[in-house]
């Protein structure tokens, strides 16, 4: 029994250890580090978190200095391992400073988890959203300057929106701007469900120098009801899951770069899928 509190004690040590120095924790990696399963190390986390020595987020650990509210349970749900992967691929590409402005819905919130697992290692990045998932989410990070527009709270999304949203995101100017849209194709351009959530994109895009747009398999070619920005006004697309280069093609014929969560998934006989990079930093 005392070789096996001792052991205990030495994985809650190594995980505090861990967490001061490189800010995360990741289960899977952990788990590898130290040699044990990866159950042992979310039971550790749940002890440690009782403690109050930790926060745990999707797949690890934060530190509780850093991690700040309290997160919304939308902010907890599990996300897609797709989805995962494209939002690290995207805030790899991010640049450190200046600022980025990020809009609603699951890949924009799978993109703030992505930020606090790897947040800033220094001061001078700005980030804007109209989430209110997402701003809670940022909030732990210590290094990153967090705004919320403000404005009318959508029962559905936890989206900002109307005349207060609109009134604040017209004011701002921005480096980058990413959004998660309802419908991307090359005929109709971005497009969202609502009137209210369509109106607060064309703010975000008027606002940024580049947009960024997140898409999935699903969305990538399709059309939703109103359309708040034209082709020619996206940069790039980033598009999580699965995708076969004949859904790209439109897009690569029009010159927009696309980078996918899935880069083996080239049809044959068919033109590449652009990995370009986003931005330096």
């Amino acid at each position: 029994m005392k070789i096996h509190h001792a052991q205990v004690t030495a994985r809650y040590r190594s995980l505090v250890e861990w967490l001061s120095v490189e800010g995360r924790v990741d289960v899977v990696e952990a788990a590898a580090r130290l040699g044990v399963a990866q159950e042992t190390i979310r039971r550790d986390l749940r002890v440690l978190e009782q403690q109050g020595k930790v926060l745990r987020v999707h797949g690890g650990a934060v530190p509780v200095e850093s991690a700040g509210p309290v997160p919304t349970v939308a902010a907890l749900t599990p996300v897609p391992h797709s989805d995962s992967l494209l939002s690290k691929m995207v805030w790899d590409r991010l640049p450190r400073s200046g600022t980025i402005l990020i809009g609603t819905g699951p890949l924009t919130l799978a993109l703030a988890l992505a930020i606090v697992g790897s947040p800033p290692k220094q001061a001078g990045l700005r980030i804007v959203t109209n989430s209110l998932d997402a701003a809670i989410v940022l909030s732990r990070a210590s290094k990153l300057s967090v705004y919320n527009v403000g404005g009318t709270v959508s029962p559905t999304t936890r989206a900002q929106e109307g005349d207060w949203a609109l009134s604040e995101l017209g004011r701002f100017s921005v480096d980058v701007t990413v959004l998660k849209n309802t419908g991307i194709s090359v005929e109709h351009g971005m497009t969202e469900d609502t009137p209210a959530a369509a109106a607060i994109a064309v703010a975000a895009v008027a606002a940024a120098r580049h947009v960024i747009a997140l898409a999935d398999a699903k969305t990538l070619g399709s059309s939703a009801f109103v359309q708040f920005a034209t082709l020619d006004q996206v940069d790039e697309i980033a598009v999580a899951g699965r995708v076969t280069s004949g859904a790209v093609q439109p897009f690569y014929d029009r010159g927009v770069s696309v980078v996918h969560s899935a880069p083996d998934m080239v049809a044959e006989g068919s033109a590449p899928i652009l990995e370009d990079q986003f931005l330096t930093r």
